[in-house]
C-alpha cells in the first residue's frame, strides 16, 4: 500500500511541474504600440560623412565621464572620419582620372601617390565644430557627447594644392576631370 501512495505522490508532483512549466504569457500585451525613444539629437544623421556643394562634414559621439571631455573625443574622431573620408575620396577619383587619362597623368606616379595619401592632414586646421550636445547616459556616470564638424570645400581643395605644390599637372587633371565633380 505504502508504494502505491508514494508512486501516486511521485506522479501528481510530476504532473504539477509538468503542468506548471507549460508556455505561457509572462507580461501582459500592450494595447498601445510604444513610441521609439532616439538617442541622438535631431541634427545627428544616419552616416558619419556627409558631403553637399560647399561643405563636407563629419559627426562622432563619445562617452566619457566630463561633458568636456565626451565633446572633445567626439569631435577628434569626427576629424579622424573627415580626413579618412577625404582620403577614400580622393583615391577613389584618382583612380577614375588613370583610367580616363592614363599613364601620362603622372597620377600613377609613386611620389604623387605619397603625397596625395597625405593630403588629407590639410583637413584638421579648416575645421569649424557645428552643432554640439551633451546628454547623460541613464543608469552610468557618465555623459554622451555629439558633434558636427564641417570644411569648406573650395578652402580644403586649395590646402590640398599647397600641399602637392610639386605635382601641378597631376592635381590640376585631378582637379580638372569629371569625376572630381563629386568632391
Amino acid at each position: 500500500m505504502r508504494r502505491i501512495f508514494y508512486f501516486l505522490a511521485v506522479v501528481g508532483f510530476a504532473g504539477l511541474f509538468v503542468s506548471c512549466a507549460g508556455s505561457g504569457e509572462v507580461t501582459p500585451q500592450q494595447e498601445e504600440p510604444q513610441k521609439e525613444v532616439s538617442n541622438y539629437p535631431s541634427w545627428y544623421p544616419q552616416q558619419e560623412f556627409v558631403s553637399d556643394d560647399t561643405d563636407l562634414f563629419a559627426y562622432a559621439t563619445a562617452i566619457d565621464t566630463d561633458s568636456a571631455a565626451a565633446v572633445n573625443k567626439a569631435k577628434s574622431w569626427a576629424v579622424k572620419q573627415l580626413e579618412s573620408s577625404v582620403s577614400d575620396k580622393l583615391e577613389e577619383i584618382r583612380s577614375e582620372v588613370v583610367v580616363d587619362e592614363g599613364k601620362g597623368s603622372g597620377l600613377d606616379e609613386a611620389r604623387f601617390l605619397m603625397a596625395l595619401r597625405k593630403a588629407p592632414k590639410a583637413v584638421e586646421p579648416l575645421v569649424e565644430t557645428g552643432n554640439i550636445e551633451v546628454q547623460t547616459v541613464e543608469g552610468y556616470e557618465s555623459v554622451r557627447g555629439f558633434v558636427e564638424i564641417s570644411v569648406k570645400k573650395d578652402q580644403l581643395i586649395q590646402r590640398i594644392g599647397k600641399r602637392l605644390g610639386g605635382y601641378e599637372k597631376a592635381w590640376n587633371t585631378m582637379k580638372k576631370s569629371e569625376a572630381f565633380n563629386s568632391f
